[in-house]
């Protein structure tokens, strides 16, 4: 129900995490104990011991400074101070269990040190023994009344005990010390709530509120308290008080929206959500964190659609319109809604506030592939590389624009610069590898392109599209015809129902004289959609012709011509009903 936060405790222990350069060197190692027995040798010795894992230490080699305290120990093994330092190296490496013994031992030796007793406590509380860190931190309290870091500590220990009058009577001796403070009164208002005792809960916020009548946000957690105890009624007058203070207050506005929701009146609900989103005060983290039940939760179907929600985005773009953030979230969601169109220009109207922002250059060019706004793609992947020319990513998004346009130089230069800085990021390595291979075979250079297709199979044997277009080509080089069989195999195995991979497994076969076989193939590519593709049903016709169907062949290769295939080639085998390699 009521969630406590202990970031204060959290804070104090990672200071103590931390402690071993600042509370180890300072008060708590004032007047180093030592066995009284130690004679002026042995005295000598163990400060010489003492001192160099002190050095050591303070230049950050804790394992020699770790030996040096070691010791020390053996010469007196009575030093609380070697075993507290000895805790602080085991806390660096998260050593919990050990640095509890430790400090148990440093305690018994020296109760009197509070240094130790507060990272033992905090220890305890690290290693789940929440009635250890009390009882320690009780006695801190106790011989330290004044210091109010262990009382607030102690109500927190309390609290995650589920002790919540303890916590209480903690914090009132904490309220003794500093007066009124809204922290305090807020954390007892949490633990009254979670005793049942509302009317207690109610008269430390309205202390607070009789202490200063002038702030807002005390109504705000009034109200809080009203709606926790389901009195909507009382918790609407609070947060109406918040209105007359001010006008404009938008957590006032939401706070009324959320009355209206559970009433289930959806028109004074989204009256009141959009005037909390025309606070131009409030952060626009805030607002949309409010707006994110409405993005997400199928509980809010009923109270909101579509236009309700692009409006709330058309107010957050026109009230923060100088932060790229409003175009963001809502170009996210347009997206989402199916506008792509409409998200492309939004992402760039951000770009144009925030041009240094790498994770929306990545998301405008990703949605330009989607759509296949190549030209877009070419011009903002350049614009993103003059802003990160070392982006690995932006490369292949340049280089893959460059392709489409059959810029084929300029491809193969940027990729080649992209593949230089994408490190350790192998799968992007394995597809600008992959669409190198591309790029050097459009350039004829067969060599190049099949070792860049084997770079990007090492990194990935599954990549479908180079096993598919590195087995086209060696089939069209007629080289290494039983590779090029075996991976192009392998993707039809991957992906049995697509049309292409069926058709260049179908033409390594005729590539090998296996015209029957191929047959099969190229008809199970044309029953799966092939017969579309005017490459394909060229390929249908040679097959068939070489299977000794000439009729079929020339109907097929007619088909092919007529659904647009252009090759000259085509022509000649239509005029002499012959097949003609190409």
């Amino acid at each position: 129900m009521v969630k406590y936060i202990y970031l204060g405790f959290v804070l104090l222990f990672l200071a103590s995490c931390g402690s071993v350069k600042n509370t180890s060197s300072s008060d708590s190692n004032k007047g180093i104990k030592t066995h009284t027995s130690l004679n002026s040798s042995e005295k000598r010795k163990f400060d010489y011991f003492f001192y160099e894992a002190q050095r050591l230490k303070l230049h950050g080699d804790l394992n020699k400074s770790k030996l040096y305290y070691v010791e020390c120990l053996k010469i007196d093994p009575n030093s609380s101070v070697c075993y507290y330092e000895l805790a602080n190296i085991e806390i660096g490496v998260k050593n919990y269990t050990g640095a509890q013994d430790l400090l148990v031992k440093a305690s018994n030796l020296d109760s009197s040190n509070k240094y130790y007793q507060r990272l033992l406590g905090d220890i305890y509380q690290q290693n789940g023994q929440i009635g250890s860190a009390i009882s320690t931190y009780q006695n801190l309290s106790n011989k330290y009344p004044d210091n109010i870091e262990y009382l607030y500590v102690l109500s927190q220990l309390y609290t995650s005990n589920k002790q919540f009058e303890e916590a209480i009577s903690s914090l009132d001796l904490l309220e003794k010390q500093l007066g009124l403070n809204e922290m305090v009164s807020l954390e007892k208002e949490k633990l009254y709530l979670e005793l049942g005792k509302n009317n207690s809960a109610y008269k430390e916020v309205n202390a607070l509120i009789k202490d200063n009548p002038y702030e807002p946000r005390y109504y705000g957690f009034l109200g809080d308290v009203y709606l926790y105890t389901k009195d909507l009624d009382k918790a609407e007058s609070a947060y109406m008080k918040i209105l007359e203070l001010d006008s404009t207050n938008g957590l006032g506005y939401f706070s009324l929206a959320n009355i209206e929701l559970q009433r289930k009146d959806t028109v004074k609900f989204f009256s009141y959500f959009q005037n909390g989103l025309k606070d131009i005060d409030l952060n626009i983290e805030v607002k949309f964190q409010r707006m994110l039940p409405f993005l997400m939760s199928d509980e809010f179907k009923n109270y909101s659609d579509t236009t309700q929600i692009t409006s709330l985005f058309e107010i957050l773009t026109e009230v923060h319109s100088n932060d790229a953030r409003s175009f963001y979230y809502k170009a996210n969601y347009v997206q989402k809604s199916g506008d792509k169109h409409k998200a492309l220009s939004l992402y760039k109207q951000g770009l144009e506030i925030e041009p240094e922002n790498a994770a929306v250059w990545q998301d405008l060019l990703y949605l330009e592939i989607e759509l296949q706004e190549i030209d877009l793609l070419y011009s903002d992947s350049k614009e993103a590389l003059l802003i990160y020319p070392d982006e690995a990513v932006f490369c292949f998004f340049h280089g893959i624009s460059c392709m489409q346009l059959e810029k084929w130089e300029e491809a193969k230069v940027i990729l080649i610069q992209g593949e230089k800085n994408a490190d350790s990021n192998m799968k992007l390595k394995g597809q600008i590898y992959a669409s190198l291979g591309d790029v050097y075979y459009s350039l004829k250079d067969t060599e190049s392109a099949f070792k860049a297709y084997d770079q990007a199979l090492l990194i990935d044997e599954h990549n479908i599209i180079v096993l598919n277009n590195y087995s086209y080509y060696l089939s069209l080089e007629n080289k290494d015809l039983d590779k090029a069989e075996k991976m192009v195999a392998k993707s039809v195995e991957l992906e049995p129902g697509n049309s292409t991979y069926l058709d260049t497994y179908a033409w390594v076969l005729f590539k090998r004289s296996r015209f029957f076989e191929a047959k099969y193939i190229i008809e199970r590519a044309i029953d799966n959609g092939g017969d579309t593709s005017d490459v394909i049903v060229e390929h249908y016709g040679d097959i068939l012709f070489k299977n000794g169907d000439i009729l079929g062949a020339v109907e097929q290769w007619k088909k092919s011509l007529d659904m647009g295939n252009k090759s000259e080639t085509l022509l000649k085998k239509i005029e002499s009903e012959s097949y003609i390699e190409n």
